[in-house]
């Protein structure tokens, strides 16, 4: 069992990234709102990781925190929940986003993830609302559930022009880096074409 990779960020492509821990690579998925906050290529990233053993192969998921990753394996004990759900659900939101929506019983919210139901949603919200209590204590969810908001209209903002999650991802988190998280969406996504124009 693979515990955590600590190493160099090789590449990052769509959900997916390399990390290369003493010349040797592992190809790691990761939920997309984990993008923002990763160095360069060339940077150093620790991840804790989750590793899925089937018939078909080995799968390695990533998490920026420890709480992150408790939450993915809160997911997986939901019937109808698998890695790929999971990673859907965080890619969408936070931890702490997810812990308020499960509070506040917002399924909508929920299935807002590709591949998450409405019945899925409230299966999510039956099976762990006491149980992401013991994970993420609710004032934490609240504040990370603002400020994940915020972050999140800003990459939907950049994803309706025509930039692709991933690049979105990564610019909204350059600019809550130089802005501030308590930026407003639309200053985020001025600065964010900024940089992606720069970047052409």
């Amino acid at each position: 069992m693979i515990a955590f990779l600590r190493g160099n960020l090789h590449a990052v492509n769509g959900d997916n990234v390399i990390v290369d821990v003493n010349g040797v690579g592992y190809l790691v998925q990761v939920p997309l709102s984990m993008l923002a906050g990763l160095p360069s290529p060339g940077g150093e990233v620790v991840l804790h990781t989750f590793m899925a053993v089937r018939e078909d192969g080995v799968s390695l998921y990533g998490f920026d925190t420890v709480e992150a990753l408790e939450v993915f394996r809160l997911l997986l004990n939901v019937n109808g929940v698998g890695p790929r759900g999971a990673l859907s659900l965080l890619s969408v939101m936070t931890p702490g986003g997810l812990a308020a929506a499960v509070r506040e019983e917002n399924a909508a919210l929920l299935s807002r993830a590709p591949g998450i139901g409405k019945k899925i949603a409230q299966r999510v919200i039956l099976e762990l609302k006491d149980k992401l209590r013991a994970v993420i204590h609710p004032a934490v969810a609240a504040v990370s559930g603002g400020q994940e908001g915020k972050s999140r209209d800003a990459v939907e903002a950049l994803v309706s022009l025509g930039f692709g999650p991933s690049q979105a991802a990564l610019a909204v988190g350059r600019a809550v880096r130089e802005l501030g998280p308590g930026a407003p969406p639309a200053e985020m996504v001025r600065y964010a074409l900024r940089q992606l124009a720069e970047r052409k």
